[in-house]
């Protein structure tokens, strides 16, 4: 389990201070307007006396951390949301799955990795942080955001609050039914909820956490297998006598564009595509398909042939 306890406090003041120019970058390009970024205060978070906006309409950016969650919150009242967050579109809810995972990546240090990232739009961000259970010494750093039009606002970072899931959900069975995508059953519903995780097809089974929490105990433990993920830019054979002649310096040039895609692979086999991302000061890859694993057919004998 990591450690995400109140007491780290100084470890993600130093993260927010460090990506406070890659946070400014990530949510000029989400809400199209220049923005820039300065941390502020940090200490206990006080549920009877909220900063202000946390009473009305939110953008909650929620970071899973094994069972717990970080949430940064911006008020709707700051006047730094277009009027589109509320109910994103395809682009839109693409904008904000980037964001979720470019924040988790930046506010968060490098102890602490989230294994999801979700932005959702709430009508009262006090009722959203009160159901994700928040305790009584939840630790929070504040970041002023500011724009080119003095508009500004400031962006709370709050954690740990111990149930991710009821974060997301409206608490009001009636807005989660029409929230809720056709098909979608009441309780995995959640009001303009965009998750960074893969949406399945209509005719593949979903693997979401509601259905992996139904699966048997021997099925289950399949999942905490660790196995290798790779980035491939390029490979190539070469003979041997070629190999040993690399030294320092030489240059091996590969069949391939600097503008094609990057493969995605789980162990030895190849799971998607996706293109680099600059992440701070570190590099990574935003997935823009999955790939299928390959069909294999065998003959089929008759018996006694």
């Amino acid at each position: 389990m990591a450690d995400f306890g109140p007491h780290i406090v100084e470890d993600v003041v130093a993260a927010c201070t460090a990506g406070a120019g890659e946070v400014g970058e990530a949510f000029s390009r989400t809400l199209d307007q220049s923005l820039k970024v300065e941390v502020g205060d940090s200490g206990t978070f006080d549920a009877a006396n909220p900063p202000e906006g946390f009473d009305a309409a939110t953008l909650l950016i929620v970071f899973t951390v094994d069972d717990m969650a970080a949430v940064a919150v911006l008020p709707e009242g700051s006047g730094l949301l277009p009027e589109w967050i509320a109910t994103p579109d395809a682009t839109g809810q693409s904008k904000l799955a980037t964001l979720a995972q470019e924040l988790g990546m930046l506010l968060l240090p490098e102890t602490v990795i989230a294994s999801d990232f979700q932005a959702v739009h709430v009508k009262h961000a006090m009722e959203a942080l009160t159901r994700g259970k928040l305790a009584d010494d939840t630790a929070v750093v504040s970041l002023g955001l500011s724009s080119e039009s003095d508009a500004t606002g400031t962006l709370s970072l709050i954690w740990p609050l111990g149930d991710p899931k009821a974060i997301l959900s409206t608490g009001h069975a009636e807005d989660e039914k029409s929230a809720a995508p056709r098909g979608a059953s009441d309780e995995n519903a959640s009001p303009a909820a965009v998750s960074t995780q893969p949406v399945a097809a209509p005719s593949t089974p979903s693997h979401n956490a509601q259905s992996l929490d139904a699966l048997p105990d021997y099925a289950r433990s399949l999942l905490r297998i660790k196995l290798p993920v790779t980035v491939t830019l390029a490979s190539k054979q070469q003979v041997v006598e070629k190999i040993v002649n690399l030294n320092p310096g030489s240059i091996i040039q590969f069949d391939k564009s600097c503008e094609e895609m990057l493969e995605l692979g789980v162990g030895d086999q190849k799971i998607g595509v996706g293109e680099a991302v600059k992440v701070g000061d570190k590099f990574g890859i935003r997935i823009t398909s999955l790939v299928l694993p390959d069909e294999r057919f065998h003959p089929l004998r008759p018996t006694g042939t």
